[in-house]
């Protein structure tokens, strides 16, 4: 390895490091940090940004975002970088000091309702935090966006995310994540797919999913130009043929949907039998698997109704369905009416459920 292969790589690596113990530890502070944005523009009421540097180029691409377009199409929602007036900064800066450039635009623009993201790598920015003290005095709610010496600051805003590393690029790279990741949160309020109480559900897995709410995520994943491919089964006593399906039918999409066979319709497919687990037991256990990316259970003796409305590109089936000698899929002509198109994964040989139970009984 080269010596810049060396300095890419590391970097590469320490990237992947942070962002890792970022969803460990910031998980809930993100979301956390989201709702506040999102209640402020539903109220009617606008973001105002700021930073310094690059933190500066981070106010003016989130606010971007909102007042044009993240992913889905919506109207312009109110937000305001304010490091971007020239005017005002350098007329600030002269007349009161850099320490004011951005808390005196806060006292002029900042309503009670407004939310203030200010973000500082240090947590120690002095006009940054000036323009909190300053959003406090306007009624205005303060989301913080820092690194790890920053924790301090958080704690003293209404919400905002401590990135766990010192190095400032790491942190600014993961600031941008975090500002993409409460925009397409703001684009679910907008079209896309709403977090909604798990009522109704098996389990409280978030992979698990009503049709309905699949069908906005699937629509969602539409509007974002990418790919569904589906798969369904019984999944009952889960081996390892099954992940390794699961994983090349993965292959097949940008997202994964995987079909259950709930206990009313294994019922009906197999008569009195039961299956081993009851579906909500096998919602679980397809749920822990990463390569699955969201689940909904089906009680009709096929899947021909969640396919009709989902309208997945790809339909994955085992090699057992493979022309010419398959089984017959009679859904095969419903997906390829929309233009998507059915794919085959290899079996794993003396994996499958029967073979498994089988092994089982036999120990």
């Amino acid at each position: 390895m080269t010596a810049d292969a060396a300095i890419v790589r590391a970097a590469l690596v320490e990237g992947i490091r942070v962002r890792h113990e970022l969803m460990v530890g910031e998980l809930d502070a993100i979301v956390a940090s989201a709702a506040v944005i999102r209640a402020a523009l539903a109220a009617g009421n606008k973001i105002l940004l700021c930073g310094n540097g690059g933190s500066a180029a981070d106010a003016q691409h989130l606010a971007a975002e909102l007042v044009g377009r993240f992913v889905v199409e919506r109207r312009g929602l109110p937000a305001i970088a304010l490091t971007t007036d020239t005017s005002a900064l350098t007329a600030i800066g002269n007349d009161y000091g850099y320490e004011v450039v951005f808390s005196r635009q806060v006292e002029a623009l900042g309503r009670p309702g407004d939310v203030l993201i200010a973000i500082t790598t240090s947590g120690r920015s002095k006009n940054v935090v000036a323009a909190v003290a300053a959003a406090r005095e306007c009624g205005m709610k303060v989301v913080a966006l820092t690194g790890a010496a920053g924790r301090g600051f958080v704690a003293s805003c209404d919400g905002g995310v401590a990135v766990p590393a010192g190095d400032t690029a790491r942190i600014q790279e993961c600031h941008i994540a975090i500002g993409h990741i409460w925009c397409e949160l703001v684009d679910s309020d907008h079209g896309g797919v709403r977090a909604t109480a798990r009522a109704g559900r098996l389990t409280g897995s978030p992979k698990e999913y009503a049709l309905d709410e699949l069908v906005a995520l699937r629509g969602h994943l539409a509007r974002s130009k990418r790919t569904v491919a589906w798969t369904n089964g019984v999944f009952d006593v889960l081996h390892v043929g099954h992940l390794h399906s699961l994983r090349s039918a993965r292959g097949f999409g940008d997202a994964l949907f995987v079909g259950v066979n709930g206990d009313a319709s294994v019922r009906a497919n197999k008569g009195p039998t039961r299956p081993i687990f009851p579906a909500a037991e096998r919602v679980e256990m397809l749920a822990a698997l990463d390569c699955v990316d969201a689940i909904v259970v089906f009680d009709d003796a096929t899947p021909v109704d969640v396919l009709t409305a989902l309208r997945p590109d790809v339909h994955v089936k085992g090699a057992d369905y493979a022309p010419p000698h398959g089984k017959p899929i009679p859904e095969a002509e419903l997906v390829r009416s929309w233009g998507g198109r059915v794919e085959f994964v290899p079996l794993v040989p003396g994996r499958s459920s029967t073979d498994t139970l089988a092994r089982l009984l036999r120990e």
